[in-house]
C-alpha cells in the first residue's frame, strides 16, 4: 500500500502535495480530482490511488495499471497565467517526470510529445492534462500514470512490444513514494519559477526529434520529419519540404 507518510516526509513543496486524498481503489484519479476542485480542494491537492479500474488517456484511450504496482495520481491547479500555456502543462510536467526518474531511480527516460514518458523505445508512462473554467476560475488537473513495479508478466499480451515499467528495465523494485516526492518536488520549482527554461529542456530530453512520424489528427494522417516544438509548444512537423505546426494530435514511430 502506498504510504502517505513516506510521501510527506521526503516533500519539500510549498503547496503541491500538501493535502492529499489516497483512495486504496478508484474509477480515476482526474476524476476524483474535478469532484475535489468542485468541493472547493485547495491549490495543490493531490489525488493518488493504488488500484485505478478505468484510467484514461488522451482522446479517450484506456490506460492499463496494475494494483500497487503503477504510481497514479493526479493534482488540481489555479493556475493565474492566461489559457495560452495550457500547451505547455504536458511538457513541463514530462520534464518534471523524467529528470526525477532520473535522480531517484538513476535510469533515464525520454519524452515522447505531446505526453509520452518512453524508456528503452517503450512506453513506460503517459499524462493527461485536462482544464475547466468555472466562476471565471482556470482550473487545471494534472494525471499521470507511470508504470513503476510491472514485471512483464503485469503487461497485457497486445502491449507487451510497447510497454515497460522501470522495475523491467531495471530488473529492481523502485521506491514509489520516493519517486513522487522527488517528481512533485521539481513539478512546483519548474511551475513557479522556470517557465520560460521548459521548451529547451524538453527538447532535450525528446527521442525522436529529426525522426520520420506519422502525425495523427482530427483531419487525418500526416506522414513527415518531427523538427522539435514551438515556443507554445506545438509539434512542429515537416512535410513535402515545408514545416508545419500542430497544436495536437498523436505521433507513432
Amino acid at each position: 500500500m502506498f504510504s502517505v507518510e513516506r510521501l510527506r516526509a521526503e516533500l519539500n513543496t510549498k503547496f503541491l502535495g500538501r493535502e492529499v486524498k489516497y483512495l486504496n481503489q478508484t474509477s480515476s484519479t482526474n476524476d476524483d480530482a474535478w469532484n475535489y476542485f468542485h468541493n472547493g480542494s485547495p491549490d495543490g491537492t493531490l489525488v493518488i490511488t493504488d488500484d485505478q479500474q478505468h484510467g484514461r488517456g488522451r482522446r479517450k484511450n484506456k490506460w492499463f495499471s496494475t494494483k500497487g504496482k503503477t504510481l497514479t495520481f493526479s493534482f488540481i491547479l489555479y493556475p493565474e497565467m492566461g489559457l495560452g500555456k495550457l500547451g505547455l502543462f504536458p511538457l513541463l510536467t514530462g520534464v518534471s517526470i523524467v529528470q526525477s526518474i532520473k535522480s531517484s531511480a538513476s535510469i533515464q527516460t525520454g519524452l515522447k510529445w505531446p505526453n509520452d514518458i518512453m524508456l528503452n523505445g517503450k512506453k513506460m508512462g503517459g499524462i493527461l492534462i485536462e482544464s475547466r473554467t468555472t466562476q471565471n476560475r482556470l482550473g487545471v488537473v494534472v494525471g499521470v500514470g507511470l508504470n513503476i513495479n510491472e514485471t512483464m508478466q503485469d503487461i497485457p499480451n497486445f502491449l507487451k512490444d510497447q510497454a515497460t515499467s522501470l522495475a523491467i528495465y531495471s530488473k529492481a523494485s523502485c521506491n514509489k513514494e520516493q519517486i513522487l516526492s522527488v517528481i512533485l518536488n521539481k513539478f512546483e520549482r519548474l511551475y513557479t519559477q522556470e517557465w520560460d527554461s521548459i521548451i529547451p529542456i524538453w527538447r532535450k530530453y525528446c527521442t525522436h526529434k529529426d525522426s520520420e512520424v506519422v502525425f495523427h489528427t482530427e483531419k487525418g494522417l500526416h506522414q513527415g520529419i518531427f523538427q522539435g516544438i514551438s515556443s507554445d509548444g506545438h509539434a512542429e512537423i515537416q512535410i513535402n519540404g515545408k514545416t508545419q505546426t500542430f497544436p495536437s494530435g498523436m505521433i507513432t514511430l
